[in-house]
């Protein structure tokens, strides 16, 4: 029996095709999972920074989380004011993840790495809706990789300012911009040929990279200082 590649291609095409675009036919539920995630970040690292951090602290945390990404996306691609400001309904994500986290936090943080999986489920979130605004504004692909890469490490870039860090992208530690560059470039690279599988893609690249990292204790060098 002689395998048929171009009636299988046709038919991994086909399914691909009618796999919906989350990124692209749902913008505004993806950008609430991705608000709503971040927000729960935010808020249960204010937790964890107890007794040290108020409720004014924490609910910074969880809006710099949950509003970040999307702020800075909304800025490169001069989508002002920020939809997290235009719209109600980002506010209401942020105030629903600050009252999880007061009530069910103890129990949440007992989960093995719940922050870790908070923070790399956030990046990859943001990065896919970054790259996808980028595309639907008409921008090129490096650019909407720059927008998809800034957007999903804006938010730990705040949280960190907030209590007063430097930002764990700009310090030897895990590949934090090597993961959000990858699973950009992911969802760039797919999105005009199998739509329907580049977000999910970018997220789980993105995922994978972080979870490999910490797994291997891959982690980046500092740069060699100029001597004298």
């Amino acid at each position: 029996m002689q395998w048929d590649t171009r009636a299988y291609s046709a038919g991994v095409a086909g399914i691909a095709s009618e796999i919906p675009n989350i990124a692209a036919d749902t913008p505004i539920w993806l950008s609430l999972i991705a608000t709503a995630t971040g927000a729960l970040q935010g808020a249960l690292l204010g937790r964890q920074r107890s007794p040290t951090i108020d409720i004014a602290g924490l609910s910074m945390l969880a809006l710099s989380l949950g509003f970040g990404g999307s702020v800075v996306r909304d800025v490169l691609i001069g989508n002002t004011p920020p939809e997290a400001l235009r719209h109600w309904y980002y506010i209401a994500m942020v105030v629903v993840a600050i009252v999880v986290i007061i009530a069910f936090g103890r129990e949440i943080a007992r989960l093995s790495y719940s922050l870790f999986i908070l923070d790399a489920l956030t990046m990859g979130l943001f990065a896919a809706v970054g790259a996808q605004y980028a595309i639907t504004f008409h921008l090129p692909s490096l650019t909407a990789i720059l927008v998809g890469s800034f957007a999903s490490v804006g938010g730990g870039v705040a949280a960190s300012l907030l209590l007063r860090e430097v930002p764990q992208i700009m310090r030897p530690g895990p590949p934090y911009a090597v993961a959000a560059v990858a699973g950009t470039v992911v969802y760039v690279a797919l999105d005009g040929l199998i739509g329907g599988l580049a977000a999910i893609a970018c997220v789980i690249v993105v995922f994978a990279i972080r979870v490999i990292a910490e797994r291997k204790g891959l982690r980046t060098r500092p740069i060699r200082p100029i001597d004298g």
